[in-house]
Parts: structure tokens; sequence; C-alpha cells
């Protein structure tokens, strides 16, 4: 008897024949990256920028401090960072498609942040910077699109310092039925039709859907970012749990004696 098509079948076919999912994954943003952030905002309302700024706070880079944002894509996060970061401080972004770090620079140029944010290609799985280089890191929407989640993790793990932060923003399972239910049909009916006619880029956004679909809700991404070992990991639910914002700092050899460092004290907004 033969197996029946469905979505994932169709996605795991589409792995196959791009090379794997990081090759499939690099194309589809190569190919929407001229509409990229017009669909982010209109798909979110205008949320993104809330949501981004948000993430921003939690990472609190400060004076004179490296932060590396990972799936930088064109820039927004990492320019968050920045206008709200201390004086000094710097962003190191990296994405594995050029075509949408083609567009962050113009982006950088056009606000004078050339010289606070540099854009490089580089994977998040394999992080081309030495262990304890960067006081903390940072994505958006970014990890549902890795091959391996927990290497990437570990990776992030690896390059922050002790006592350093990440902050992972992404796009979640919300609880209660009501609002989940909503959503499902909002996300993977109404949103894929927002790239089909403005984009012209309907199969890519199928695919964004999709990609959630197996992917930790928020507590249980937090239980495998403890697994990882980073330590007082906890998380916010922005819009009604549409959207979570991770937190967690890497252990020092104090915090691993036994005195962790507390949650973020900041605000979520308001939606």
């Amino acid at each position: 008897m033969e197996k029946p098509v469905t979505g994932d079948t169709l996605l795991e076919e589409s792995f196959r024949r791009a090379g794997g999912k990081r090759s499939y994954v690099q194309r589809l943003f190569a190919r929407i990256a001229r509409v990229y952030d017009l669909l982010n905002r209109l798909m979110s309302f205008g949320l993104d920028r809330r949501w981004r700024a948000f993430a921003a706070r939690c990472l609190a880079l400060g004076p004179g401090e490296i932060g590396l944002d990972l799936g930088a894509g064109t820039a927004d996060l990492s320019i968050a960072v920045i206008q709200q970061a201390g004086p000094g401080a710097r962003m190191i972004g990296m994405d594995i498609t050029p075509e949408m770090l083609d567009l962050g620079r113009r982006k950088l140029a056009r606000l004078g942040l050339q010289d606070q944010i540099e854009l490089r290609v580089g994977d998040a799985e394999h992080i081309d910077l030495p262990d304890n280089s960067v006081d903390g890191c940072c994505s958006a929407f970014m990890m549902r699109n890795v091959t391996d989640l927990r290497q990437t993790l570990r990776e992030m793990l690896r390059v922050v310092r002790p006592g350093g932060r990440m902050v992972c923003l992404e796009i979640s399972h919300p609880p209660g039925k009501v609002l989940g239910a909503l959503f499902h049909f909002y996300f993977y009916r109404i949103a894929p039709l927002f790239g089909a006619i403005i984009g012209k880029a309907a199969e890519e956004y199928r695919y964004l859907p999709r990609s959630l679909t197996h992917f930790p809700d928020a507590p249980t991404l937090k239980a495998i970012m403890e697994e990882i070992g980073w330590s007082a990991v906890h998380f916010h639910r922005l819009s009604g749990g549409i959207v979570a914002v991770h937190v967690a700092t890497k252990p020092t050899p104090a915090s691993q004696a036994g005195s962790e460092t507390g949650a973020s004290k900041v605000q979520p907004p308001s939606a």
C-alpha cells in the first residue's frame, strides 16, 4: 500500500532535490530576499518590529561589548540591538544567504551603521568564531530553519563568554485551543497567500508554516536549551503566544557552583 502524500512528504522531497535542508533553505531565502522585509511587516501586521525590539532589550548589549546575530538576514535584529546598546557596542551578523546580507548592507549604509555592524556569510551550526569570543548571541526566526537544533545551541554556547546571554525570538505554538486554531488557520492558510500574491513565492511561503510543524513548543525548547548546558533559561510569550522569546545565560564557575543568574526583568510589550 502506498503512503499518502503529505506536506511533510513534499517537504522531504524538496530537501532531497535541493541536496539537503541547508541548501533548500539557502536557495529559498535567496529567492524571497527582495520581498522578505515587506512580507514580514504585512504578515505580522507590523508586530515583528516590536518583537525584535523586545529581544534586543533582553540581550542588553553593554558598552564596548560584541554581539552575534545568527541568521541575521537583512540585519533587522542587529540594528535593533545596536540602537539599544551601550556606546561602542558592535554586532557581527551571520547568514548562509548572501542575497539577504547584500540587502542588509545597503540598509546599514542608509542608516550609517556599517561601522557598528559587520555582516558575513556564516553557518549557525558551525560558527567561525573562537570559543568565548562574544558577549551575547541572538537570533530571530532562524531556529526553525537549521538542520540540527541542538548543534546550533551548542555552537552558540561555545562562542558566548561565561556570563553572556543568548536570546532566541521564534514563531511558537500558542497555548489554548481557540487562539491555537485561529493562528493555525492564519499561518497555514492566509500567510502563504501573501507570499504568492505579493512575492510571487507560493512554494517558499508554504515552507514557512511547515517548518513549524515539528519545531518544539516554548516549554520543550526551554528544556532542550537546559539540556545543552544553558542556565537561567526562561521565555516570554508575546502577542498571545504566537511568538516566544527565550533568554538564557552561559554558566560561570560561580553559577555552576549554585549561584545562577536570575531571570530577565525586561517587561514584554503589550501586544
